[in-house]
């Protein structure tokens, strides 16, 4: 961790309060009080810009509003990464991306990775979050830069749901020269015991530049890959497949690189090995690689650090299929996906890693506090709601309802599609019921009209389950909570009968288990649903529309409404429906 010359936090205060910010790809933030997350705003959702890359100005305003917490109470502000990035590379004509490709032909070592991170963070351009910062009052404040890896090791660590020795994975597609890290965590320290090159990464190299053979866009439709793999069989290519990446023969803990520079170059390679190879069976493969290869890594970092509780976190742990594999390897003890595994999620472990830095080093002992839930977003006043309403009474009817739970339910077993608007934001890439779009998991006919007239979505994209947790053992086998849509589970023969909510091809399903604790509201709908269905799960896919993020406001919530299919939208305890 790197700080920047500036006010030292006042040892004093009683509150550590520290406010970790990304402005790469996913733009966000975290606001953390003595150890707890109190607020995270992602800028994508403020400016409806999937993926949003760049200073998260608003989204830095919006989590002091939505906490209480003055400004001027801040101890210390955490930048996520030493260089300032976007997507992975992703700027192919830049001037950064050429030097990194020429010089990856002859230099992908771990010296210039170490060069990378250690020189040119020193003309890292900090100068909109500096001015937002200046704004707030707040210019003056420590500020630390934590390793872009760092920051998702401390995601995952210390929100951990156990006390134990934890082993600590993360994997992405490039993050300050860095790919993948195994790390051991144990009390209030993070160590590093080895790490993968940005040269040398199965995401980059094989993941995403599949999914641009495919067609499709790198760095953000790798779940469109994972989502058609069910349909392939890989043993027709997984062979040539076996050609891009390894585990490193020599050091079991880092992948190696066995293709090449990736980009240009390397798609022209690919067509090439894989002339010929149907995209399903070419997905498919790309999955099994990934799973063998990610196994495998992880099996031999349980057998070097001898510990078997795993914690994971970086944007490839949104492959559910791999985390369900490791969760159910006999070498793993107990296993934590932390949900906002992405680059979305890295304010908050470089937030909570800066602020168990400053108690410690001002002889305080560090707080921790295991993951809750993700509502920490913004929520909207009754005054909000009736301002968004009134630009569309021309084409709108707002009904308000007594029992807003009950009329959900009522309207879902009645087979209408219901978008809900409501209560706080999630953070992360999942909508866990605030933020969703709810329809009946018996109905095969919903997929279609999901995709094509709401979503806008390929045709070969599953939903997901949102079960009450008390009936999760009925419908999937082996089950644990499994709150956040982050694993994978198979089915029950009863687990079946929800057809329209599980991956088609295999019938498994990555369920959200809803407790009264957890949602109270999202839980009583469901419940009512299964009053009236007998059937104690709804179907649940984010509300927007394909290429947009997770609505951010009441007035997004109704352009997209009327710019889809959607039966019905409810936002709070209101009804909306067409005129």
């Amino acid at each position: 961790m790197l700080y920047r010359s500036s006010r030292r936090a006042d040892c004093l205060q009683d509150d550590i309060v520290v406010l970790g910010v990304h402005d790469g790809h996913g733009a966000g933030v975290a606001l953390v009080r003595n150890g707890r997350v109190v607020a995270a705003v992602s800028e994508e959702r403020i400016r409806n810009i999937k993926n949003y890359s760049g200073a998260p100005t608003n989204a830095i305003r919006e989590a002091y509003r939505i906490s209480g917490i003055d400004p001027s109470s801040t101890s210390a502000v955490a930048i996520v990464g030493l260089v300032r990035t976007t997507a992975p590379l992703a700027e192919e004509d830049s001037p950064r991306v050429k030097l990194f490709r020429s010089v990856s032909r002859f230099v992908h070592s771990r010296w210039f990775a170490r060069f990378y991170v250690r020189f040119l963070h020193r003309f890292r351009k900090m100068k909109e979050v500096l001015a937002t910062l200046e704004s707030l009052g707040i210019a003056d404040v420590e500020v630390a830069f934590v390793e872009h890896h760092m920051a998702h090791a401390a995601t995952a660590y210390f929100q951990r749901p156990w006390d134990d020795d934890t082993l600590v994975l993360t994997l992405d597609g490039a993050g300050d020269g860095v790919s993948s890290t195994v790390n051991v965590g144990a009390g209030n320290t993070i160590t590093r015991v080895d790490w993968s090159t940005y040269y040398d990464s199965i995401s980059n190299n094989m993941y995403s530049e599949i999914t641009g053979l495919l067609g499709l866009k790198r760095w953000e439709h790798e779940y469109k890959l994972m989502g058609m793999a069910p349909y392939g069989r890989a043993e027709y290519c997984i062979e040539e497949m076996r050609r891009i990446c390894a585990i490193d023969k020599r050091h079991p803990l880092r992948f190696k690189n066995t293709f090449g520079p990736y980009g240009k170059s390397s798609q022209r390679k690919l067509r090439g090995l894989f002339a010929g190879t149907r995209f399903d069976n070419l997905a498919a493969a790309c999955q099994k690689r990934f799973e063998e290869l990610v196994v495998r890594w992880a099996k031999n970092a349980i057998r070097e650090t001898g510990i078997s509780r795993i914690a994971t976190a970086g944007g490839s742990f949104l492959n559910v299929k791999t985390n369900s594999i490791l969760r159910d390897l006999p070498e793993v003890e107990d296993s934590f996906f932390h949900p906002a595994c992405d680059d979305m999620g890295t304010p908050i472990g470089a937030a909570i890693m800066t602020y168990v830095e400053i108690s410690t080093r001002d002889g305080k002992r560090p707080e921790r506090h295991a993951l809750e839930h993700l509502y920490l977003g913004r929520a909207f006043s009754d005054e909000e709601f009736l301002s968004a309403f009134s630009a569309f009474s021309d084409r709108l009817r707002f009904e308000e309802a007594e029992d807003i739970h009950e009329r959900i339910a009522a309207l879902v077993a009645d087979g209408r599609i219901v978008a809900r608007f409501a209560g706080r934001e999630e953070f992360g890439p999942r909508a866990l019921g605030n933020r969703s779009i709810i329809a009946d998991p018996r109905d095969m006919a919903v997929v279609r009209k999901l995709n094509f007239a709401i979503k806008q979505r390929d045709f070969w994209m599953p939903f997901a389950p949102s079960i009450l947790e008390s009936n999760m053992e009925d419908y999937f086998h082996n089950p644990r909570p499994a709150r956040y849509m982050i694993e994978a589970f198979p089915t029950t023969e009863r687990g079946k009968n929800i057809p329209a909510a599980l991956h088609p091809y295999d019938m498994t399903g990555r369920p959200q288990s809803v407790t009264p604790q957890s949602n109270p509201e999202w839980h009583a709908i469901i419940h009512m649903f299964a009053e009236h269905t007998g059937v104690p799960v709804v179907l649940n896919t984010s509300f927007n529309l394909h290429g947009y993020p997770i609505v951010g406001s009441p007035k997004i919530a109704l352009q997209t409404f009327l710019r889809s299919d959607l039966d019905n939208l409810v936002i709070d305890r209101f009804v909306v429906s067409r005129t």
